[in-house]
């Protein structure tokens, strides 16, 4: 009798120990799942406008990489005035501009410093060859830090057609815009720029948009995994619950 009632206590403290552990694994996973989701909810906000981008582009007077420098924003609003409509401004900083081998043509009438190409010019007249053309393209980044910064792209163009946009590390990329989205390291996904969308196109007018400046990665696979996982969770504590009322 001893035995026997020696094993029902150590089978009451096993199904105990279980059914506390299923109960714990249940919790644990529902918290983290709610912790994820505002995490995954980050992704979905909304990007800035191009007239907000812009807008703020022309005021500030703290762009990393900008062409123009000016003392206080009514100053540098003024220059920019005297340049033409807002239409004729943006697409003259977003045009392609033709390089050489040493700089790239700076369109303005004025403005400030031409900032040094780095090692993005030599990779694209590289990548184009003897026979082949190189342009730059701005694009105006915002980081997700909120700070401001135009930054060169070169547009490197083979003798046979083939083109790849070449990143300011100097590193080429094929497919586009898409392609220079997909596989960059010099953004992030919180980082959107103010780009030309046909961004290897030098001729005709291209939109401009703001996308961000490295594509998201896609965390369905995520959540539906952590959905998975919640659900055995709480189906293995159902099941345990029931064995333990039926044995009672």
């Amino acid at each position: 009798m001893i035995g026997s009632d020696d094993g029902a206590a150590d089978g009451k403290r096993l199904t105990g120990a279980f059914s506390k552990v299923a109960r714990a694994s249940a919790v644990r996973v529902a918290v983290v799942g709610s912790l994820a989701l505002p995490v995954a909810a980050c992704g979905l906000e909304s990007p800035p406008t191009t007239s907000e981008i812009f807008g703020e582009y022309v005021r500030s007077t703290e762009v990393v990489g900008d062409e123009f420098q000016s003392a206080n924003s009514p100053d540098r609003m003024a220059n920019f005035a005297s340049l033409g409509s807002p239409q004729v401004l943006i697409g003259t900083l977003m045009a392609p501009r033709p390089c050489g081998k040493s700089s790239c043509a700076l369109p303005w009438r004025q403005g400030g410093a031409k900032a040094s190409p780095g090692p993005g010019l030599d990779a694209a007249q590289a990548f184009a060859g003897t026979n082949g053309k190189v342009y730059e393209r701005k694009i105006l980044v915002k980081r997700d830090n909120g700070k401001l910064e135009l930054i060169s792209l070169y547009l490197a163009l083979k003798a046979d057609g083939t083109n790849a946009i070449v990143d300011s590390k100097g590193e080429p990329h094929t497919g586009g815009l898409d392609g220079f989205r997909k596989n960059n390291d010099v953004f992030g996904s919180g980082d959107h720029m103010l780009v030309t969308r046909d961004i290897t196109a030098l001729s005709g007018k291209s939109e401009i948009v703001v996308l961000s400046a490295h594509t998201s990665p896609n965390r369905r696979p995520w959540l539906v995994g952590g959905a998975l996982v919640l659900l055995a969770a709480v189906a293995t504590w159902a099941i345990l619950g029931r064995v333990l009322k039926s044995r009672a």
